[in-house]
């Protein structure tokens, strides 16, 4: 079982890692994918998966089937452990603790029920980072740390995720050891996690590594090496495309340059982040980086943007319940509203906030209250009240050591005093303030803005020129590749030279070979002509073009009438062909049956075709215009082909000739297919035979539908007995050689 993202340290903080699609089943890889942007639709697919199919011991518990999408009603116990693993991160995400807890628990169970080893330690480790991201309880997280650690070393490198676990496990306990403030602890943690790290050979685990790591320093103020980790995981998601990690390090990015008063340049990562983050209403990270844009406005002096953006942010956190955040934001707004001197909104705001604070221990937001409290006292000429509420949030700065905020609790106490006229007290305080500012600006000071920029410039030529060297590796390996598989290339080339110009001779001798097969698969073995096969095959596209200019024509998109596509069809059939082979033998019968054919032609010119449609009949198309003969012409035509083919045998020259048109109907173009087409030709030839059997000489039967011929009276499957009906009802007229 793979060990995918990294051990999960990335479930709270961190974007998705490309291990995702390794998930045994592909609809836990799809849930997983969602973790990020969608978790309740991540929930609601992986609590599918667990209600819809039953878990299926029988099989190898450890065996990942390679098609187990095609069967949709078996789990097996690896996709189970793994389903509960996502079900735990996206209740976390969704802030249902309880949940999240009781999901992680039931993997862990199946997993060492089932003997899953791998699958128990990434459960461990998920567990692990849980109980710490919910209960900062060091005791009790670095104990169940220390039991997983024992248990990997009992298992050494028998599983073949060794390296991913132990890359979790030191990020997690880093995480601990940074939180307590333990720094040295910490990096020692980083640098067995990179050890690690190094070894998967995975952009995404090196990327949130690099922004595990530039967030310890950014909390501990030490930008350098901030700038440089957090580069080098912007840059390498850039190159990875993992949109989620460079959504967490532009965040992370925009801290920095806004805590070292870069505000341009931390205003460009924090859009970018938001950006990101702005398209799911639901993530956990745009209430922070809304509010770090806010804050940037504020230090601007852009405070209706910085309104904007802390309501937007507040919006965000109502959702969640954060009482924390809640009260932080409201004194966010009432302070930008002080700033606008709308004072009124101001003390509203900070009532909201004070009101929440009640009920919680938050020494710096009490600190904030008191502090804003102070101010609208001094506006409201209450030096007395100031004083408490300054004096109150310098305590609750000190319980909380922001030196920031006392800094400023402390310059307004030594002007409110000064304002009181107790000078001595003015003076007092200002010489605490002036103590603490040097200590803060010895920190701020030890590189400026433009410094801070330009390392910046100098990190990014540094990882440029890393890449580039990289780079330059692969290609020099590259390049030896390329110069063998161009040497086998070339004896490659050769050979199929050769094989190439014999399959050339072969290919002329099949192309006629082909030729003459063509030529006699669409000739009639006996007459020569063009047969019923070619007919089959031609016909339908024929008639379709013919249609279509015609319609073109009538809707104005041809200026001239396409009267090269209205098509005469005559079936004329010879009765004394039919009784040739009977009367005078096979040898003569074949002779006279190919003097005929090469003789009709002779006869027929194009773009006029003749074909042999069966034994004893032939069909002659022709293109007709309003300055082609007549049918009875027509028929006289044929009559004398028939006369004149000087032959002793065929003496007989009686013929009997169908005729239709094409287009059959004239206002509906495509009622009549090809077929039904041959069928009312079949039926004319028919009723001509019949006139010649009582008349006992040539005849010809002309079907020619009206004007107004509905195409309704032909929707039929049955074309010949709808064509009957229609003679019946007059919508066809029968023109014979009698009338």
């Amino acid at each position: 079982m793979s060990f995918r993202q990294c051990l999960l340290f990335i479930f709270v903080f961190f974007p998705l890692s490309a291990w995702a699609k390794f998930f045994s089943a592909p609809i836990l890889n799809d849930a997983y994918q969602l973790l990020d942007t969608k978790p309740a639709q991540s929930l609601r697919i992986v609590n599918q998966y667990l209600e819809q199919r039953q878990i299926s011991p029988g099989q190898n518990p450890n065996q990942i089937p390679i098609n187990n999408d095609s069967e949709r009603t078996i789990r097996t116990p690896i996709s189970t452990v793994e389903a509960f693993q996502i079900k735990a991160l996206a209740n976390k995400r969704l802030n249902k603790n309880r949940e999240a807890i009781e999901a992680i628990k039931e993997a862990i169970s199946l997993a060492k029920d089932f003997q899953l080893k791998s699958g128990y330690l990434e459960s461990k480790l998920i567990y692990a980072y849980l109980w710490w991201n919910l209960t900062k309880d060091v005791d009790e997280t670095n104990s169940i740390l220390a039991i997983i650690e024992q248990e990997l070393l009992e298992t050494g490198n028998t599983i073949g995720i060794h390296d991913k676990l132990y890359f979790g496990f030191a990020l997690i306990h880093a995480e601990v050891e940074s939180e307590q403030g333990n720094n040295s602890k910490a990096q020692q943690y980083y640098k067995q996690a990179m050890t690690h790290g190094a070894k998967l050979k995975d952009p995404s685990s090196l990327i949130f590594y690099h922004i595990s790591y530039g967030r310890h320093f950014l909390k501990n103020k030490q930008f350098d090496q901030a700038l440089t980790e957090l580069l080098s995981a912007y840059w390498q998601s850039i190159e990875a495309d993992q949109s989620g990690q460079l959504a967490r390090a532009n965040f992370l990015l925009g801290e920095l340059f806004f805590q070292r008063k870069v505000l341009d340049k931390a205003l460009e990562h924090a859009s970018q982040s938001a950006e990101f983050y702005g398209r799911y209403n639901n993530s956990e990270q745009l209430s922070n980086v809304l509010t770090l844009i806010a804050q940037i406005h504020l230090k601007q002096g852009r405070f209706n943007l910085a309104l904007v953006q802390y309501f937007n942010a507040l919006d965000q956190e109502k959702e969640k319940n954060n009482v924390n955040k809640l009260i932080s934001l409201r004194l966010d707004i009432a302070n930008t509203y002080f700033l606008l001197y709308n004072y009124a909104l101001s003390e509203h705001y900070l009532k909201q906030a004070n009101n929440l604070n009640e009920y919680v221990k938050l020494p710096k937001q009490k600190a904030r209250a008191a502090l804003l409290q102070a101010k609208l006292n001094l506006i409201n000429n209450k030096p007395d009240l100031a004083i408490n509420d300054i004096q109150t949030a310098i305590v609750y700065s000190k319980k909380d050591n922001d030196k920031p905020l006392k800094l400023q609790s402390q310059k307004l106490l030594s002007e409110t005093y000064e304002k009181m006229g107790l000078f001595e007290a003015s003076l007092k305080a200002q010489r605490e303030y002036e103590t603490l500012n040097s200590s803060i600006q010895a920190v701020q000071n030890e590189i400026n803005e433009e410094v801070f920029r330009q390392q910046k410039s100098i990190i990014e030529q540094s990882l440029h020129y890393q890449g580039l060297e990289a780079q330059l590796k692969e290609n020099h390996l590259q390049t030896l590749k390329i110069q063998k598989i161009a040497g086998f290339l070339v004896a490659l080339l050769t050979i199929i030279s050769i094989y190439a110009f014999r399959k050339q001779q072969v290919n002329r001798f099949l192309k006629k070979r082909l030729h003459l097969l063509l030529n006699k698969y669409y000739t009639h073995p006996r007459s020569g002509l063009r047969n019923l096969r070619l007919l089959t095959e031609r016909l339908p596209s024929s008639l379709q073009q013919s249609s279509s200019n015609i319609e073109q024509w009538h809707l104005g998109e041809l200026i001239n009438e396409p009267l090269s596509d209205r098509l005469r069809f005559t079936l004329f059939h010879i009765p004394m062909l039919q009784e040739l082979y009977l009367t005078h033998g096979y040898q003569e019968g074949l002779s006279i049956e190919k003097a005929f054919g090469d003789y009709l032609s002779s006869v027929v010119t194009s773009p006029s075709r003749i074909y042999h449609f069966s034994d004893a009949s032939f069909l002659y198309i022709e293109h007709k215009s309003d300055s082609t003969c007549s049918v009875q012409e027509m028929a006289e035509t044929v009559q004398s082909w028939i006369n004149n083919f000087d032959s002793n045998i065929l003496t007989d020259k009686i013929v009997n000739i169908g005729m239709v048109e094409y287009p059959f109907l004239p206002r509906a173009y495509t009622a009549i297919n090809d077929r039904e087409l041959i069928d009312i030709l079949l039926m004319a030839t028919n009723a001509a035979q019949h006139l010649s059997e009582e008349l006992s000489s040539s005849q010809w039967v002309n079907y020619r539908a009206i004007d107004n011929a509905p195409a309704a009276s032909f929707a039929s499957n049955n074309i010949r007995l709808a064509c009957e009906q229609a003679i019946n009802q007059g919508l066809i007229k029968v023109i014979t050689s009698r009338n």
